[in-house]
């Protein structure tokens, strides 16, 4: 892995940009739907290619990245999501395709930057709503190790809010799913703002996922700084007044009730 040429990965980049051009012409042609099949299998080869080489290898990382193949699959996987057939080859294109994102980032500052500029928010917006749970996952992977807490604010954006929704929502479908669990303990969790704003939009049944997962991450004190401790108190604060408020929307129509049945 470490000794792998240049070269090697701009033949893989002329493969996956030939491919994503015969996959799009395919989807234009009804007859060419025959060779789509073929078209998928080599591109999940290819991204199995990538996946391996940037594992633990900041060198093809680098490499990777500067021949400008994130940006190639992230064009890509959009284009992968549009296709409308059920077909396994098209569900492992889309897995490895997010393993090798999750890969050439981990570690790296400057692919998860690059990630995030290129993907961020369609691509998690339209992955973690895909019906296949390993997708989901996956997605869930790489949003996390490309999370910081400055991009965490970008998610206040009425326009990114929905993925943090999706992500709490994945958690509350797949309660097996780490990444979605890290996510909102590790970063939407230490921004109070974000919380005001998800718990706003959530339905009750969400809003108890949420609260949860506040006390799951306040009992584990030795992970918890003073910090963060004083988040959450900020937090305790503002459900405090959301009970009060709703508390008293339930007094006055009791009240109202009571008028009328006197």
């Amino acid at each position: 892995r470490e000794t792998a040429e240049e070269s090697v990965f701009r033949d893989v980049l002329e493969i996956l940009t030939s491919t994503s051009g015969a996959i799009e012409q395919s989807c234009k042609d009804s007859c060419g739907l025959a060779d789509l099949e073929t078209y998928l299998l080599l591109t999940a080869e290819c991204f199995r290619c990538l996946r391996n080489a940037c594992v633990e290898c900041a060198k093809n990382q680098h490499v990777i990245r500067n021949l400008g193949l994130i940006s190639t699959s992230v064009h890509l996987i959009k284009l992968l999501h549009g296709i409308q057939i059920k077909e396994e080859s098209l569900l492992i294109a889309l897995r490895c395709s997010l393993q090798f994102l999750g890969n050439i980032a981990a570690g790296n500052g400057d692919s998860q930057n690059s990630i995030w500029k290129c993907a961020f928010p369609d691509l998690f917006l339209t992955c973690l709503t895909y019906s296949d749970e390993k997708i989901v996952t996956y997605c869930c992977m790489v949003l996390f190790t490309c999370l910081n807490s400055e991009r965490a604010g970008e998610l206040l954006d009425p326009g990114n809010l929905p993925v943090a929704l999706h992500v709490l929502r994945v958690y509350k479908e797949q309660l097996d799913s780490e990444w979605s669990f890290l996510i909102v303990t590790e970063h939407l969790l230490k921004c109070p703002e974000l919380v005001k704003a998800l718990y706003a939009k959530l339905s009750n049944q969400e809003r108890v996922t949420l609260l949860e997962l506040m006390m799951v991450k306040v009992s584990d004190k030795n992970s918890v700084t003073s910090e963060e401790m004083n988040v959450f108190v900020r937090h305790a604060d503002f459900l405090a007044v959301c009970f009060q408020e709703k508390c008293g929307a339930v007094l006055k129509l009791t009240a109202a009730a009571d008028a009328e049945d006197e």
